[in-house]
């Protein structure tokens, strides 16, 4: 009898464990949806941009993804607009324990059929020395040069933090 009890007892602890781990490998197996769905279409373009809010003279960030689905590689190499009085590409860094922001004046590299995340933390376009207020609610255009693609506008809106 207590033998029974030990093996219900270790079912119940296994069969949990198992369901999770097929949970979890079911979710590998499907691969990030975003990226998945992201590499369709014929031509390079910019998904899920936002600006943070910042006062006037002050510095603030975009961040948005760039999709390649192309068979052509092409680089990022440069952000215009006349929102700020410089708009540099960046990267954040970790070096040793310390962050570090660093201008990638050659842009960023965009190969084919790939995807470029420029998000807090790593890759971001810098907008410095702010012309106006940026505003919750406001909308922004940036223009991305690439270097094949040529120009291409963004409409941005800005949005506070979450």
């Amino acid at each position: 009898m207590l033998g029974q009890n030990n093996g219900a007892r270790r079912l119940q602890l296994v069969v949990p464990a198992l369901l999770v781990l097929w949970f979890l490998s079911f979710l590998a197996a499907c691969g990030s949806p975003s990226q998945s769905a992201a590499l369709t279409g014929d031509a390079i373009r910019v998904e899920t941009p936002v600006i943070r809010p910042a006062g006037a003279g002050q510095n603030s960030a975009a961040y948005l993804t760039v999709v390649n689905p192309t068979a052509q590689d092409d680089r990022l190499l440069s952000v215009s607009g006349d929102i700020a009085a410089a708009i540099e590409i960046h990267e954040t860094t970790n070096d040793n324990g310390v962050m570090r922001m660093h201008p990638h004046g050659d842009g960023f590299p965009l190969p084919a059929g790939s995807i470029l995340d420029l998000k807090p933390g790593g890759k971001h376009v810098m907008l410095m020395n702010l012309t106006e207020p940026l505003v919750s609610g406001q909308q922004i255009t940036l223009t991305l040069t690439f270097e094949k693609a040529g120009q291409i506008d963004v409409a941005i809106p800005v949005l506070a933090q979450q």
